[in-house]
């Protein structure tokens, strides 16, 4: 027999009267949030979390949290010799890096017990809608921040004579101009092959009457994905000998792989496509990972990762929390993790853009940002749909 979602609410806030009670609700909530968090989280499929304890961290130099010291593979390489040669000799070095750590937390959520009797939602419902959305939302928006630094750092570091701290000029963005003029090589990031033949000779000011916007978003092809994965091993000069294994793509952009044709698919595919949408596990060999969080991975925007143990990680401090309390007649709940993401091999994430501006961060030349295709204000995130508020609900009492 089910029981009410009522009563459950007032089980809840009579069990928060006592210790005993305090500490198996916080128990419950740990377990049943951590679960849920990693199978929402797109950062944790791209990268599998690994949990660490206290034993495995320590107080960084710089400041007064704890940090991971994480190491990187030292580089070798082998020779050509005479039978009479010898080997030159290098000292073993092994370089590393400090992973900070940091709090992601959801906010406080209060409600006094005579409230909490009336409501049909159960409390459970409560914190699978908000807690753990909010802090998974939170999780992927800092993921996604970091590849961008990588892009632009590899970016920047095929410009000559540019730093990492430098900001970008306007013959140095990454915009279709550009690249379409020989001003800046793909290494970081590569343009939509139909964004380049469509502003190709255009300026960033001219592009607007050039038959393809700044902003607009052109459908993402299969010579696109092809030209993404092949940044992975490189060429000469760039080399990374690295594969591209898994890539993230949004929904939004999604549609545009359902919607090729028998050119790209075949007719076997193409009809299944057409009936049931693109089912495989993999595209052109890699695998995907799609998501519904376009307010995080703005349309026009695709980022492909090399295999974890070439890319980065993500560490979690023992497991999420979750505290309940209840003082008077109000009850408080909360939830937090703390998490350590890094990426150790810049060269490990790539990036496909599907529009002609750019999202560097630009210090001269350009208008500015394209802030349409990059991540919206993290205190703007997971917006309702919902006008209940406004009073947007049909049909209308007063409509009777």
């Amino acid at each position: 027999m089910s029981v009410p979602n009522e009563v459950l609410n007032e089980l809840f806030a009579a069990r928060l009267d006592t210790p005993e009670g305090k500490t198996k609700i916080a128990q419950l909530g740990s377990d049943w949030i951590r679960d849920h968090l990693r199978e929402e989280s797109f950062a944790r499929k791209i990268v599998p979390p690994k949990t660490v304890g206290r034993s495995d961290l320590q107080v960084s130099v710089n400041h007064d949290t704890m940090v991971k010291i994480v190491e990187v593979e030292p580089k070798s390489r082998s020779m050509t010799m005479s039978f009479r040669g010898q080997p030159t000799s290098q000292y073993i070095r092994a370089p590393r890096f400090e992973v900070p750590f940091s709090t992601i937390g959801s906010e406080r959520y209060e409600k006094t017990e005579q409230e909490l009797m009336v409501y049909r939602m159960p409390i459970t419902q409560i914190i699978k809608n908000n807690v753990v959305r909010d802090i998974q939302e939170v999780e992927d928006y800092v993921f996604l921040s970091h590849c961008e630094s990588a892009t632009q750092a590899l970016q920047k570091e095929a410009i000559s004579g540019m730093a990492f701290t430098d900001d970008f000029s306007a013959l140095q963005a990454f915009t279709a101009y550009n690249v379409n003029n020989g001003t800046i090589p793909e290494i970081g990031k590569v343009k939509a092959n139909d964004v380049l033949f469509q502003t190709q000779g255009s300026g960033e000011a001219a592009d607007e009457t050039a038959g393809l916007a700044q902003d607009l978003v052109v459908p993402v092809q299969k010579d696109d994905l092809t030209k993404l994965f092949a940044l992975f091993p490189g060429d000469g000069r760039h080399a990374s000998r690295l594969k591209a294994d898994r890539f993230l793509i949004g929904d939004t952009d999604w549609e545009s792989i359902n919607n090729w044709t028998l050119t790209e698919l075949g007719d076997k595919v193409v009809a299944e496509t057409t009936i049931d949408g693109y089912k495989y596990p993999t595209v052109i060999g890699r695998k995907y990972i799609r998501t519904l969080k376009t307010d995080i991975l703005r349309p026009g925007n695709i980022y492909c990762f090399a295999a974890p143990e070439f890319f980065g990680g993500f560490l979690v401090m023992n497991k999420t929390k979750f505290y309940a309390d209840k003082k008077r007649n109000r009850i408080s709940f909360e939830a937090w993790e703390d998490i350590g993401m890094y990426i150790g091999n810049v060269a490990g994430v790539r990036k496909l853009e599907l529009f002609a501006g750019s999202v560097d961060q630009l210090s001269t030349g350009l208008t500015g940002v394209h802030w349409d295709h990059a991540p919206v204000d993290e205190t703007d995130l997971g917006r309702m749909n919902n006008l209940v508020e406004e009073g947007q609900t049909f049909p209308q009492v007063e409509s009777f």
